[in-house]
């Protein structure tokens, strides 16, 4: 959007201006090119309108308004440089101008620089007057609070949410996002308000999450309109974080009374669909065999992972809730898929993936988080590097028709231009690399584009996708909560 609503006019040859700007006088000739400038701007004739527009800051250098319409104009002949600078410099003139303060944070987050986008909104709604669009309030609020969330400063975030409520009371989402923040910081009390009134408005909530913390979903049905949605599947992905995975560690302390004297670890098999959820035996595609630790509440020691016709899926081992030594998968036909190591839930050393011939595919090697790929199977087309220089395109799963694909592009041996992490043809993650240096990124999130500042495409997205799915204890429904007594999915 650019922003025409900024666009000051003078209609007069001479006009007095507000106290707060530093000028307060503008000729005749000053106003009349303005004028004429804004006007040829209402036609898009911006070359014509910017010619103006130079020849009026010239004449005054001091017109702060006229920097707000070259900015615009400069932003429509895609001088984005030139419409920052001119906006700083209106800022410069006329300090409390809310709107050029969110017409430069606009700039910054279609930039992806989501630190200089906030710090514009941030001041642009300090500064807002009654008159100041609603629209944009709940829009900057909305990102600034997000941005908060994501650097995990869980106070900030949330005295921006908390407006975002008053803007749209009725926007689950912004319920969702107060309710992680209220977790993080163990307001467990408002954790559950928030997010019994975003199960209400009909957001990704689901029953199993709210037996986990509060008092259930029966309570709440009729105020949602007598339905709920019982899937894992879908958990609202700002939420698949806690909910699965501190249950056992989050508890209120009157419930700890009830682990104690729980039985001995025992041997289990638990199914799974095609998505790797926890489902009834019927609808398994694959199962595990292992046993299974009360007191962590998860798979320990090994475990042998099937095809639903018996044939071996993949084998390893577990220790203390994380994956540790070796590690195999394999095809359908017998044929071996993955081998490597794991150290403490990371994967190490030289890794191999092969294809369902034996041929090898691709190898990884590992070290201290970071890895090096080397792409061995010369008939695939996606993979176009050569003597350390080229573009790839790996799949690393595909669970009936859902893939994860990490793409990138190698100088010599080093990580260089756009490297994506793609679910099922979605870009989740992308980041900028310059002789295997790490320049800027960006992960997709329910608000848009977020930057970030370090790689996110660590040695744990090269792991097999489905060995973090297990982890998060998903079920498929209620009925398959309840065929796994073991499992604890409710504390009180």
């Amino acid at each position: 959007m650019y922003f025409k609503s900024l666009l000051l006019l003078l209609l007069s040859f001479s006009l007095y201006f507000s106290a707060h700007a530093q000028k307060e006088y503008i000729n005749r000739e000053v106003a009349q090119k303005n004028y004429e400038g804004y006007m040829l701007m209402q036609d898009s004739n911006y070359t014509a309108a910017l010619k103006l527009l130079d020849e009026a800051l010239t004449e005054d250098p001091e017109a702060f308004f006229i920097y707000q319409n070259r900015a615009i104009c400069k932003l429509n002949l895609k001088d984005t440089l030139g419409a920052i600078a001119d906006f700083k410099k209106n800022i410069e003139l006329e300090p409390q101008n809310a709107e050029t303060k969110y017409a430069l944070g606009n700039i910054y987050k279609n930039q992806l620089d989501s630190l200089n986008a906030s710090y514009y909104f941030r001041q642009a709604i300090d500064q807002a007057d009654a008159e100041f669009s609603q629209v944009k309030l709940l829009y900057m609020n909305n990102f600034v609070g997000h941005v908060y969330r994501l650097e995990q400063e869980w106070d900030s975030a949330l005295e921006y949410y908390n407006r975002v409520k008053n803007y749209t009371p009725e926007d689950a989402s912004v319920f969702i996002n107060s309710a992680v923040c209220y977790f993080q910081l163990d307001s467990l009390d408002r954790f559950c308000a928030d997010l019994e009134r975003a199960f209400v408005l009909g957001g990704n909530v689901n029953c199993i999450a709210l037996k986990a913390y509060c008092h259930g979903c029966n309570h709440l049905l009729d105020e949602r309109g007598g339905t709920t949605d019982t899937l894992s599947m879908m958990l609202d992905t700002r939420l698949r974080g806690i909910i699965p995975d501190t249950v056992f560690f989050q508890a209120r302390n009157e419930a700890f009374s009830s682990f104690t004297n729980l039985p001995p670890s025992k041997k289990v098999t638990v199914y799974y669909n095609k998505y790797w959820q926890m489902c009834l035996p019927k609808e398994a595609v694959y199962y595990r065999e292992s046993f299974w630790s009360p007191h962590l509440n998860y798979f320990g020691g090994n475990f042998t992972d099937y095809y639903a016709n018996g044939t071996i899926y993949a084998t390893g081992r577990i220790e203390s809730i994380l994956i540790n030594g070796a590690y195999k998968s394999y095809y359908r036909n017998g044929q071996i898929k993955v081998s490597g190591q794991f150290a403490k839930g990371l994967p190490v050393g030289k890794w191999n993936w092969y294809l369902d011939d034996g041929r090898p595919d691709f190898e990884v090697e590992f070290t201290m988080g970071d890895y090096v790929i080397h792409l061995l199977n010369t008939e695939n087309l996606d993979y176009q590097v050569n003597s350390g220089t080229g573009e790839f395109k790996l799949t690393l799963a595909n669970w009936d028709g859902f893939t994860f694909v990490l793409k990138g592009e190698y100088e010599d041996g080093k990580r260089t231009g756009n490297w994506q992490f793609l679910q099922n043809g979605e870009k989740v993650i992308s980041e900028q690399y310059r002789k295997g240096e790490f320049k800027r990124g960006y992960i997709v999130s329910p608000l848009g584009q977020v930057s970030i500042n370090s790689t996110y495409l660590d040695a744990t997205f090269l792991a097999p996708p489905y060995l973090k799915q297990i982890r998060n204890l998903y079920f498929s429904s209620e009925e398959a909560v309840k065929y796994y007594p073991f499992v604890r999915t409710s504390l009180f």
